[in-house]
């Protein structure tokens, strides 16, 4: 029988490349016919989807679309508060080296700024700075020997190895749909012209092959009512998502990462059963991304010889990726913002939009430094009547550190941020306290290299060789000596030399100690 290696398979999910792309979007938005001019852009802002990532031949496509949210006062006799929504599409190709089609990519897109300018009442050109960062992961079937067999009185060495096998991805599209009625203390719907949406407060439980994912998903209506007034009006409503992602042989011992990604959203205002509009029309599309892995611990062979062949291992290095540490955060951000003396005073406060910018993230001494800004957006009814509604922009910048003990700058960190609450409270009529706070999830991966014998050969034994030695050898032991290796050497067995020498398996030899071996019969 000749000599095989005994193999155990196990998957990886590896990171194969990544890239950051980083591009200006200009785009010409038309105010629509059935709207009136511009006077003045009260807010600009808007929320970016991604609807494709598409990995090729060393390069992955990525398309998606902006949507620009434009808030003005018209420019005719009502000065009246309206609202423009239109998408921006985008398509854009990053080249990342060994990339194949069909394999698993990620991309996350955030809006770092927003500029526009005012053409003419009809017409604002919008310029738009968008990041995106692009990941690509290689699922591929390893394989790691475990033993030998085929040669009799065979010795083997094996260690014990712990791996992240990896369990499997899944990704699932959502549409949650909710008609929201408004409370009995709010006037009718003439208009909207404003939505937010916000997913927050994610959760999961893992139970029978399935990952159940819950959050809440904020929706913020700004519009105007239909009364003699024509006022502004601001509510807030909550859904409760719950849903299921299948993850096959997912149990509780399964380390499990989940992520969501909005995809667009729609809120429109319909009538209820009197045919008042008193409703709110809610649809929004998610995207749910459930991956799985579980801590296998391998006996791995290291080495192996036999008394009676000559035994020729080859050996190479496996290279995995492996969790190093795993962190969840907060930034705490509290400030009080002071409106300049050309802003006109707070007579009430509609929302604070705010949005996170993230400069620099480094590694240094033992921990992850994250320096960024956070932009809050004051919306609110002003004590002022050729100035009703405004808008006040107030950028706080911050600092974090995440201490990680044993962090190393090669290794790779993925950092997600989320704004998780945005509290406000006006103090005076020219003081707004602001309280900002972002979730920080931080993983660090690094490479964990395997040592693993991948093929091996047997050749004939040099009998002349081993008659040359003597029948007994004193041998004294030198620093780093194992029974293992001095049997390897005198083509004995770790077991002969216990027996000869009355040492126990796990006996640590001491440097000058002698040890006596007994030549064996051939």
């Amino acid at each position: 029988m000749s000599l095989e290696l005994l193999k155990e398979a196990f998957k990886v999910n590896n990171l194969l490349g990544e890239d950051t792309i980083q591009t200006v979007i200009d785009n010409d938005i038309i105010v629509p016919d059935t709207k009136p001019d511009i006077a003045r852009v009260l807010l600009l802002d808007g929320d970016v989807f991604i609807t494709g990532c598409d990995a090729g031949t060393d390069r992955v496509v990525i398309s998606g679309c902006i949507m620009c949210k434009i808030l003005y006062i018209s420019d005719d006799e009502t000065k009246s508060v309206k609202g423009i929504v239109t998408n921006i599409p985008f398509s854009e190709t990053s080249d990342i080296s060994n990339v194949r089609s069909g394999m698993k990519c990620r991309t996350k897109a955030i809006i770092e700024h927003m500029d526009y300018n005012l053409l003419n009442g009809r017409k604002i050109n919008v310029k738009t700075i968008l990041s995106k960062s692009v990941k690509v992961y290689d699922e591929i079937e390893r394989d790691i020997s475990s033993d030998i067999v085929g040669v009799d009185d065979i010795q083997v060495l094996k260690d014990s190895v712990s791996l992240n096998t990896f369990l499997g991805s899944n990704k699932v599209n959502f549409i949650i749909k909710e008609d929201l009625e408004l409370p009995s203390s709010k006037p009718t719907i003439s208009e909207i012209v404003r939505n937010d949406v916000k997913i927050s407060n994610k959760d999961f439980k893992i139970a029978d092959g399935k990952v159940f994912v819950t959050s809440d998903i904020g929706i913020s209506t700004l519009y105007v009512a239909d009364d003699e007034e024509r006022s502004l009006q601001f509510m807030e409503n909550e859904l409760v998502f719950n849903q299921f992602v299948e993850l096959e042989d997912v149990n509780e011992d399964t380390i499990v990462d989940v992520d969501y990604d909005l995809v667009d959203y729609k809120i429109d205002a319909a009538e209820d059963a009197d045919g008042e509009l008193r409703l709110i029309k809610a649809e929004v599309a998610l995207n749910i991304y459930a991956n799985g892995v579980y801590q296998k611990t391998i006996e791995v062979l290291s080495d192996a010889y036999s008394p009676k062949s000559r035994i020729a291992l080859e050996r190479q290095q496996l290279s995995l990726d492996e969790v190093f540490s795993e962190n969840r955060s907060q930034i705490v951000i509290r400030d009080t913002v002071a409106l300049d003396e050309c802003n006109p005073e707070v007579s009430e406060i509609f929302n604070v939009l705010c949005k996170y910018n993230v400069s620099e993230s480094r590694i240094e001494d033992n921990k992850i430094v994250i320096e960024g800004s956070i932009e809050n957006n004051i919306l609110y009814l002003a004590n002022n009547e050729e100035q009703p509604v405004f808008c006040y922009k107030k950028e706080i910048p911050f600092t974090h550190e995440i201490e990680m003990k044993g962090i190393r700058s090669s290794m790779a960190t993925d950092i997600s941020l989320e704004v998780e609450h945005c509290n406000y409270s006006m103090i005076t009529s020219d003081q707004v306290e602001i309280r900002n706070v972002l979730g920080v999830e931080t993983r660090v991966q690094a490479k964990k290299t395997v040592p693993i014998i991948n093929r091996v050969n047997e050749n004939i034994l040099d009998d002349r060789k081993v008659m040359l030695l003597p029948s007994v050898i004193i041998y004294i032991t030198q620093p780093g000596d194992s029974l293992w290796k001095i049997a390897k050497k005198y083509g004995t067995t770790v077991e002969d030399l216990m027996k000869t020498n009355n040492l126990a398996e796990r006996e640590a030899l001491i440097p000058g100690q002698q040890i006596i071996i007994l030549k064996k019969a051939i």
